[in-house]
């Protein structure tokens, strides 16, 4: 199960239920949970499952992306919009877990187009794994695009909490990555896109 934030939005499940004149029970039944986590969830209290909230959002009448307030579009969110956990977007594409990890924690894609056996030709990333996030090409590159821009800065953020819990093994590690002699052909910065 994912823990990262995909930006879920107790107020809109709330408005959204008032809207559709849904019960608590009639959306617990239809989305195969409790009455009780259905509370949770519209008290803010508990954030669903990504894979509960296509039924979540079915049951009070209203797409997935209604329900949750994002700034900017980042492959996570296609990625819950669409109602997979991780592991099933990885078997989705074709990939392992950990590369479907990296690829939407930090945009960057091992490949930038598929073999199709059946049709005898390469198909580019963006139209062969837009289907499995339920989107566009355009918006998938879009999300990957933000998802790439986003990754420096919560880079950073990680950096902060472990600075924060260990300062010494920090500035230690800080240390060696200084000295660490750099390899060529290696870029510094972020990787750009080809």
């Amino acid at each position: 199960m994912s823990t990262f934030p995909y930006g879920f939005d107790a107020a809109k499940l709330r408005a959204a239920r008032t809207a559709a004149g849904a019960s608590v029970a009639r959306i617990a039944r239809e989305v195969g949970v409790t009455k009780r986590a259905v509370s949770l969830y519209l008290a803010g209290s508990r954030v669903p499952r990504p894979e509960l909230l296509p039924g979540l959002a079915k049951a009070v009448g209203v797409a997935p992306a209604d329900l949750c307030t994002i700034e900017q579009e980042r492959l996570v969110h296609l990625r819950v919009f669409a109602g997979r956990s991780r592991a099933e977007m990885a078997r989705a594409l074709g990939i392992a877990g950990e590369t479907y990890r990296q690829l939407e924690t930090t945009g960057r894609r091992g490949t930038r187009a598929h073999y199709d056996r059946a049709r005898d030709e390469w198909i580019a990333w963006d139209d062969w794994a837009a289907p499995a996030f339920g989107t566009t090409p355009e918006r998938l590159l879009a999300a990957l695009r933000r998802t790439e821009e986003y990754w420096p800065m919560l880079r950073e953020q990680r950096w902060q909490r472990i600075r924060a819990a260990d300062p010494q093994w920090a500035a230690k590690v800080e240390r060696m990555l200084k000295r660490a002699p750099r390899r060529p052909g290696r870029r510094s910065g972020p990787r750009q896109s080809r």
